[in-house]
């Protein structure tokens, strides 16, 4: 009896021990998408972890359509795309597609339709969307040029 507790206690720290799931769901973020089109016809900046909050630590922003296995290349490891503008394993829409990540492990995938305004690459949490004349660009808490 106490070893068989013991070993339904291993399993279970064993399953919440992971690096994070192979793949979150994609989802559409209607409210995230308006803020971010928002911005870039209004101007100034605002932080993007004030923006799409949670528990990341960085995120890796793609332009669709982008390949299931583009996706992988670009985040670094396997990943499952499926859900919210996604068909067959891949990411068929024509905006951005953000990864958020902690730990290794992805933690959030948010796709912004055909909202392409923000720059392909990889970015810290502290990271700043900056929009000026319509265009957006990602810089660091200090304003220069963030990520890549």
């Amino acid at each position: 009896m106490r070893l068989t507790a013991i070993l339904l206690t291993l399993l279970a720290f064993m399953a919440g021990c992971g690096t994070g799931t192979p793949g979150a769901t994609v989802e559409f973020d209607e409210g995230l998408e308006k803020t971010i089109g928002e911005l870039a016809r209004s101007g100034g900046s605002r932080p993007l972890k004030e923006l799409a909050p949670g528990d990341w630590t960085s995120v890796q922003v793609l332009t669709g359509p982008a390949s299931g296995a583009r996706i992988e290349r670009e985040i670094g490891r396997p990943v499952t795309v499926e859900g919210d503008g996604t068909h067959g394993g891949d990411y068929v829409q024509d905006g951005n597609l953000l990864v958020f990540d902690r730990d290794g492990g992805t933690t959030r995938m948010v796709s912004l339709g055909n909202l392409a305004a923000l720059g392909e690459g990889k970015y810290r949490a502290d990271v700043v969307l900056q929009a000026r004349g319509g265009a957006i660009t990602m810089t660091d808490p200090d304003g220069r040029p963030a990520g890549r």
